[in-house]
């Protein structure tokens, strides 16, 4: 959203509905210059352009820096008269695709993001002094026509693999725990061991379930944090911290997986565009953000609505597994019916 700020009066001009998003923080950012900080600015070259389109990445939030890179493949798809600039968090640098032409690398954490440093104005315009013309993307909060494959370099899920994962999508600060109140404040209070626990419980549930109704299938936990233990039987996957190494290979994991399960949050982001199909749980405050942790790959509008589901965070274990199976089993009938590979 558009805003002017004037600083000798403090005040801020703009649409009043997203202020508290995008206006406020624009406001104190600008009041409060962090000229202290140790800025890390990397620019990489890799094709030569007078007119340039620049993509800035950085967030506070990870889900929002990585959607606003994946407007990437549209600009270097349809605007190749123009070159296209990244700007993006280092933790970001490894999604940047083939065919952009500068990658500007910064060092800024997730929880600094929304602070306005002032020598990294002055690098950026610097370098934009190379430039006869510079345009600067509205970085869609969610595009579409995209391949993740372009990002990560890891191949989408193949249908043909008899062998294959279900993955739950393990995530210590949002478990599946559906009473709002009480997961408030066992944050607070620092004890989410018990809500841990409950959902180690739940999920093992889930699968033995699943485990009895779905051939070939090895069972998967995936994500970040490693507090509570599997039976064997379950792939544990966990990591305490990523890294770009670590990331590819979690990827691959996605890739591997039929179905991927886990409560809406950014963390669905990767699974959901790697796996063949995704159950997102959804808490009971989040319906208005439906739809925005998931990267469909899936173009036809039938399929799309059979392989990306949203269910209640606090659906019954046993008809999760019964519609998880049914998402599974039926897949293959599914697409013969609406693709017509009957006749």
């Amino acid at each position: 959203m558009p805003y002017q700020v004037d600083l000798r009066k403090n005040a801020l001009f703009g649409d009043d509905k997203p202020k508290c998003w995008f206006g406020m923080p624009l406001l104190k950012s600008l009041q409060n210059p962090q000229t202290d900080s140790d800025i890390e600015f990397k620019v990489e070259k890799f094709q030569e352009f007078k007119r340039v389109i620049i993509l800035n990445c950085i967030d506070y939030l990870y889900g929002h820096s990585l959607l606003k890179l994946l407007n990437a493949e549209s600009y270097i798809k349809n605007n190749p008269e123009f070159g296209l600039i990244i700007i993006v968090p280092i933790f970001l640098r490894w999604l940047v695709p083939q065919g952009v032409a500068e990658a500007w690398t910064v060092n800024i954490p997730l929880s600094k993001a929304q602070n306005h440093y002032p020598l990294l104005d002055q690098l950026i315009q610097k370098e934009s002094e190379r430039f006869v013309e510079i345009y600067v993307s509205r970085a869609h909060s969610h595009p579409k026509d995209f391949n993740i494959t372009n990002f990560t370099g890891i191949d989408k899920h193949d249908f043909k693999r008899v062998d294959f994962r279900i993955t739950f999508i393990w995530r210590e600060d949002r478990p599946w725990w559906s009473h709002d109140f009480s997961l408030r404040v066992a944050r607070k209070l620092n004890c989410m061991k018990p809500l841990l626990y409950w959902q180690n419980y739940k999920i093992c549930k889930l699968f033995s379930f699943l485990r009895n109704k779905i051939q070939n299938a090895k069972f998967t936990i995936a994500g970040l944090g490693t507090s509570t233990k599997f039976p064997k039987w379950i792939d544990d996957l966990r990591i305490n911290q990523f890294n770009e190494d670590l990331e590819r290979e979690a990827c691959r994991t996605y890739a591997e997986s039929r179905l991927v399960i886990g409560v809406h949050g950014s963390n669905m982001l990767l699974p959901s565009a790697h796996a063949g199909m995704t159950l997102d749980l959804m808490p009971y405050g989040r319906w208005n953000t439906f739809a925005q942790d998931v990267l469909y790959q899936e173009c036809d509008n039938r399929l799309s609505s059979y392989s990306y589901r949203y269910l209640p965070l606090n659906i019954n274990t046993s008809l999760l597994a019964y519609i998880a199976s049914l998402q599974i089993n039926g897949f293959s009938y599914f697409k013969k019916q609406m693709m017509c590979e009957l006749l």
